[in-house]
């Protein structure tokens, strides 16, 4: 086992056993799913890893723009598509939101205790670290979120969902690229506040479906 390969499973397990002992305590409800999903991806980080430097083959912008954003996206949201059970969940609730926007996060803790490692731990790498989790972590979560709102949404369409699944994670992923892509040029500003954005947008949804759902 590679070193590398060695971290992203020392930090799994560091962090999801501990709260797995969290989700047992908590028995059945919906903080226990969230917590699931959290788990799940970090597990998600480790897969990732895994499989885009397999099928990169050291070829940076090809991993980057094209290969990372379609794996990455997929892993985090997989489990989201439990929700479609319907005879485990008849309608589609917030829910779904939260549990897919914990994946992203979980995925983005994995990944940004990653690049922390392999930095010179000097205090400029703790500020670049800040910077790492208010853009590019925030992004993971918000994409997975993202699709987490789309089944929610054509759910209440009453949408195909096999079309509809694919052009959601296929939306995700190339949010995804653009934010790598933009990031890279004298645009990054635009990467920067795409995630932040994103956030506000998710969040005024919430909050709407909140007073939709009481009202009605």
């Amino acid at each position: 086992m590679g070193e590398l390969q060695f971290q992203f499973i020392g930090t799994f397990i560091a962090l999801a056993i501990p709260l797995l002992f969290v989700v047992f305590m908590l028995g059945r409800g919906d903080s226990r799913r969230i917590i699931l999903y959290f788990c799940w991806g970090l597990f998600a980080g480790v897969l990732a890893f895994n499989l885009n430097n397999m099928l990169s083959a050291g070829q940076v912008d090809r991993l980057v723009l094209s290969i990372a954003p379609l794996i990455e996206e997929v892993l985090k949201g997989l489990p989201v598509l439990l929700f479609l059970n319907t005879g485990k969940y008849p309608r589609i609730t917030r829910l779904v939101v939260y549990c897919a926007m914990a994946s992203g996060i979980g995925f983005s803790v994995q990944e940004s205790l990653y690049f922390f490692a392999l930095s010179s731990h000097a205090m400029s790498d703790l500020l670049a670290l800040v910077f790492r989790t208010l853009t590019t972590a925030l992004m993971h979560g918000m994409t997975t979120a993202a699709f987490g709102i789309g089944l929610l949404v054509t759910q209440k369409l009453m949408l195909a969902h096999i079309p509809v699944i694919f052009g959601l994670f296929a939306f995700c992923a190339c949010v995804h690229a653009l934010f790598n892509l933009l990031l890279q040029t004298d645009l990054a500003v635009i990467a920067v506040l795409m995630p932040v954005a994103m956030f506000f947008a998710a969040w005024i949804f919430m909050r709407r479906e909140e007073e939709h759902t009481t009202a009605g």
